[in-house]
């Protein structure tokens, strides 16, 4: 495992501390998909593996943070792109072009390809549960997007699917991935950096993964979408963790986990990666103003005691507006989540519960929504709670999802925690902008003048699962 891990991650890792442009550069990543180079089935699916790891935890998760005010950027681009709302086209080029290329849904398609000529049902599908969590996420941040046309080589400029529409083939994907691995083939074995090959807990994270894109749902679509995802999620990741540790890191044998290694700049967590170089990302007011209301253990185990006292005793953080609040303000936990090999959790056994819990909650289910949520607050030490509300429930949730993209779904969704957004702004930023390349080389993607990006006096763009603005 250790010897794939250095040579597979390597492969896409070890040029992402070269700055934020530059992250998603390197071999499987950049090339023409309709010419990419031939490599073994193995060896694609580790560098698909290592490129996705990084989309997950890197500038995307970083996005969430910053717009759900869990951390904020207090310099340079993260202030400008992230806390400001700055983010444009060529910021994000590189980002969306990884989800198709050489080591993304091109990839993916040849592994799935390679595992069914192979009668290997098993590694089959979990490759196809690996591009429902990339397109997925993709259209959870983007909208609508080139998808079922995407993998064509016959057809230069593809069109978008609507967001709807993808969803509703990355549920079916799942669906069909979990059949398949019920079937027969070894599978990916060790070259599986996430769970081993093990089909088990496969399946359940692809039902928790069907379960959070049902959640997405259901803005659009009401209730009958909340009992689906109660029916996904009790199948779900059901491994909780044995320690108070690793309840609050996400680090539960069942949970979907990145893996890494120790070298930085190699093959080294993300956020490990970046943070080591720079210091313009901070402790972000809101969620630490909760966690300190709540004497919430998570606040040291998140973010670094560095201010207030000497020796320091407290975390502080920095409001949208750049305004420090309390003191200097603290930065991501150096010694865990920092960590070189510390496995950012992208699923997980915590989520799990309380996307059952909100969904118990929304279809009158109060106490077996108080059940789930009060699981979460007890296995990080905290006292279990006497009534349910979504709020209560919102809020667990908000705080377990930390450095996960998908906190700002739940944000959009829920609205929940309420925060203000930057300066002048009406609204939290809703999606990004499409990258510039795709859209330079696709006459289907709108331009940008199609999309306002929530200057002041205007509504901030939003995707078709999310029509409601936030107060």
């Amino acid at each position: 495992m250790k010897r794939i891990t250095k040579a597979g991650i390597a492969l896409s890792l070890a040029v992402l501390t070269a700055g934020c442009g530059d992250f998603l550069q390197g071999p499987g990543l950049t090339e023409n998909p309709n010419s990419a180079t031939e490599a073994s089935t193995t060896a694609q699916f580790v560098a698909i593996q290592a490129n996705m790891m990084t989309l997950m935890e890197g500038q995307l998760a970083r996005f969430a943070g910053m717009y759900t005010q869990q951390i904020i950027g207090s310099n340079n681009q993260q202030q400008l792109q992230g806390t400001q709302y700055g983010v444009v086209e060529g910021d994000v080029s590189g980002f969306m072009s990884a989800f198709y290329t050489g080591a993304g849904l091109v990839g993916l398609r040849k592994v799935q390809a390679a595992a069914k000529a192979a009668g290997d049902a098993q590694y089959e599908g979990i490759a196809k549960i690996w591009e429902a969590f990339a397109m997925g996420t993709a259209a959870s941040i983007w909208g609508d997007l080139p998808y079922r046309e995407a993998n064509d080589p016959v057809i230069l400029t593809p069109k978008l699917d609507t967001q709807q529409a993808i969803y509703t083939a990355v549920i079916a994907l799942l669906d069909n991935g979990i059949t398949l691995l019920g079937g027969v083939g070894p599978g990916p074995g060790a070259t599986d950096l996430i769970y081993g090959g093990n089909p088990g807990r496969w399946i359940r994270a692809a039902y928790t993964l069907k379960a959070r894109f049902l959640l997405h749902l259901v803005e659009r679509d009401g209730v009958a979408r909340y009992t689906q995802a109660i029916t996904a999620a009790n199948l779900g990741i059901n491994e909780a963790a044995t320690t108070p540790a690793a309840a609050m890191n996400g680090q539960a044998a069942g949970d979907f986990r990145a893996l890494h290694g120790s070298t930085l700049n190699v093959d080294a967590n993300i956020w490990a990666q970046f943070l080591g170089s720079r210091q313009d990302i901070v402790a972000g007011d809101p969620l630490v103003s909760i966690l300190k209301a709540r004497t919430d253990p998570r606040l040291s185990a998140y973010f670094d005691v560095s201010c207030v006292g000497t020796p320091p005793t407290t975390v502080c953080g920095m409001d949208r507006n750049g305004i420090s609040v309390g003191g200097t303000p603290s930065v991501v936990n150096t010694v865990t989540r920092r960590s070189n090999t510390f496995r950012q959790p992208f699923i997980t056994w915590a989520e799990t519960q309380l996307i059952l819990a909100e969904a118990r909650f929304q279809t009158g289910d109060a106490p077996g929504a108080l059940i789930n949520m009060n699981n979460v607050r007890t296995i990080v030490g905290l006292p279990a709670l006497g009534a349910a509300t979504l709020q209560g429930i919102m809020l667990e949730k908000y705080i377990a999802m930390f450095q996960n993209v998908d906190v700002w779904s739940d944000y959009k969704r829920t609205c929940i925690p309420a925060i203000t957004p930057y300066s002048t702004r009406v609204e939290v930023l809703g999606r990004l902008p499409y990258g510039s390349a795709e859209r330079t080389n696709n006459p289907n993607i709108p331009l940008p003048a199609s999309f306002p990006t929530g200057t002041s006096g205007a509504a901030s763009v939003r995707n078709w699962n999310d029509p409601n603005r936030c107060p």
